[in-house]
């Protein structure tokens, strides 16, 4: 059996996760000024922009990224249908995000640190205790 093992990954894999990250921090811009106007426009500038550098860094990526997503979904629930599926795919590309995590190159993985998480499979004897 494999062991799973969870880190911040370097190399080309964290190249794919900044992009990945700048992607969704235009995404933040573009959700955000969709959103219905229960605030200023102004606030909404304030509150794309904050999303935006915070995922560009690297700084709370995945709890920006799952709101995010949330923000998507509910835009789409209130747009026309061609709008929301480019709102439910937006959707999708900052949940996955949120799932991969930041990546190397961001301020997430120097705060939190590079760790290796190893899952052991149950012994044997214990398979029925669940």
């Amino acid at each position: 059996m494999t062991r799973f093992l969870s880190r911040y990954p370097d190399g080309a894999a964290g190249i794919a996760l900044l992009l990945l990250r700048l992607a969704c921090a235009w995404i933040a811009v573009l959700v955000i000024a969709r959103l219905p106007a229960q605030f200023s426009s102004n606030a909404s500038i304030v509150v794309s922009a904050a999303f935006a550098f915070a995922l560009a860094l690297g700084a709370g990526t995945r709890l920006v990224a799952f709101v995010l997503a949330a923000a998507a979904i509910a835009t789409a629930f209130v747009s026309d249908i061609d709008i929301a599926l480019t709102m439910v795919a937006r959707g999708c590309c900052c949940a996955a995000l949120g799932l991969l995590g930041p990546g190397a190159y961001s301020i997430d993985a120097h705060v939190f640190g590079r760790r290796v998480v190893r899952l052991e499979p149950r012994a044997p004897d214990r398979a029925g205790d669940a």
